[in-house]
């Protein structure tokens, strides 16, 4: 009981209830269980379980209950070893860098791994969230499990450092490299229906978007951003659509950055485009990290019997195009919902760019949490990498984040919104994103070693 009391805490610090503090604390309480040795497997799976059913409910709303049991099912299975580890040691230290190892598994195996659940994507408001720059969404889940252990292990000599780990990494803000910047205006153009029905009617998605720009006003902006999906149809196999925006463009005087579904590979592909003021294409980025069960199925006999509607899954094709969006000589580079997950991916794209454009489509999850969980994703993105973001969704949330993961200003769900700003502009590297793949390596590296040295340094 007491290990699935955890499991609920741990999953109120994620959205809807978002109590960043509940973390480290549902932490302290699991290692307290290792610390004991009772029950050490059953624990852990609860734990995992549990938490993950909770947070991911959103996942088998449409779906049905099976597919969310089996994952989370699968996230308690993650959690077995820690069991094995406890029969060898009840010292808390050693199951830091266990969990820390379970994590980095989790986010990339199997089907390339499936990291919502990190510990540090529910830390996006925590005081000490900034730590992220210094080593990425490892090294934050690693900060968050070392207030755990303090917490186990809390005596009066540790409150000064503890107090220290939570307040002083607010002294730790990224900053601006330029003053160079792209006005934007994202359209929030909602669908006809929410759930996997979102655009069974050809057209409607993007006539909902046309109609919602047709308001903006010519040269009211640098550039005009609809979300991931906003044309449902293939842009370049539909002359209607083309002549539409080929319109719209002109009438404009504004490009058009959009999310499309083509097929110019020959199979599916899920793109993000840039039209110039004439209405033509000229960058194409083709989503690279595709999202199992969704863009392709994986052991599809198998998922056959679990799912009926495995077979409305087509698969899609792995991008291969991958460039950024050039606004006023300032690179955009677009991040395709799901792809928010891949540090690789997102440290690459801040990387060659001057601000980041995430593209999603909500409306798939729509009326539950998985819109303002995946918001909280890209704050810590944008703190990870020091980037502005604006991240356009469908039917909300949308939202325009700075580099230190403050909400500069957003939407609200389910409506026909536009969302304008500035985007600044940044060429600054945090050191997460100066170190790239190392940085994992090293903090397991640290994590295991610090155990280690404590050990011999008492035994001398």
């Amino acid at each position: 009981m007491v290990a699935a009391f955890a499991g609920v805490l741990f999953a109120f610090s994620f959205e809807p209830i978002g109590l960043w503090f509940l973390a480290p604390i549902s932490y302290a309480i699991l290692l307290r269980i290792f610390q004991k040795g009772v029950n050490l497997y059953l624990n852990a799976f609860l734990f995992g379980f549990i938490s993950s059913a909770i947070t991911l409910w959103w996942a088998g709303k449409y779906v049905g209950l099976i597919p969310l049991l089996l994952l989370a099912l699968l996230h308690g299975l993650f959690y077995l070893p820690l069991g094995f580890l406890g029969r060898y040691t009840t010292n808390i230290l050693w199951f830091l860098p266990a969990l820390l190892v379970i994590e980095e598994l989790r986010s990339i195996f199997p089907f390339s791994g499936f990291s919502w659940m990190r510990i540090a994507f529910s830390q996006a408001d925590a005081p000490y969230a900034s730590v992220i720059s210094i080593g990425g969404t490892l090294f934050l889940s690693a900060w968050v499990l070392t207030i755990s252990a303090m917490l186990v292990e809390f005596r009066k000599r540790f409150t000064v450092p503890l107090l220290l780990v939570v307040l002083l990494p607010i002294l730790l803000n990224n900053s601006y490299s330029s003053q160079e910047k792209v006005s934007f205006i994202g359209i929030q153009g909602n669908t006809p229906s929410v759930g996997l029905t979102f655009n069974d009617r050809a057209e409607a998605v993007f006539n909902l978007h046309m109609n919602e720009t047709r308001k903006v006003a010519a040269d009211a902006a640098d550039v005009i951003i609809w979300p991931e999906n906003a044309i449902d149809v293939d842009p370049f196999a539909s002359t209607r659509v083309k002549d539409s925006i080929e319109s719209l463009t002109a009438t404009l005087k504004t490009p058009l950055i959009t999310g499309a579904i083509t097929r110019q590979s020959g199979q599916l592909e899920n793109v993000s485009l840039m039209y110039n003021e004439s209405g033509e294409v000229v960058s194409y980025y083709s989503k690279q990290y595709l999202t199992p069960f969704g863009e392709y199925m994986p052991l599809r006999p198998l998922a056959r019997i679990v799912s009926p509607y495995v077979d409305d899954v087509i698969d899609f094709n792995v991008g291969d195009r991958v460039e950024s969006h050039v606004v006023k000589g300032l690179a955009l580079a677009p991040v395709i919902c799901y792809e928010l997950l891949s540090d690789s991916l997102v440290r690459a794209a801040a990387k060659n760019s001057n601000a980041l454009v995430v593209q999603t489509n909500s409306a798939t999850f729509a009326n539950t949490s998985e819109s303002s969980q995946q918001l909280e994703i890209t704050r810590l993105r944008a703190i990870e990498n020091a980037r502005e973001i604006v991240s356009v969704s469908t039917i909300g949330i949308s939202a325009h984040i700075g580099i230190n993961g403050e909400i500069i200003s957003r939407t609200q769900e389910n409506i026909s919104a536009q969302l304008s700003g500035d985007l600044q502009s940044s060429s600054n590297r945090t050191l997460a994103n100066w170190l790239g793949g190392f940085s994992p390596v090293l903090v397991l590296i640290i994590s295991m070693l610090f155990p280690l040295t404590l050990r011999i340094v008492r035994s001398r």
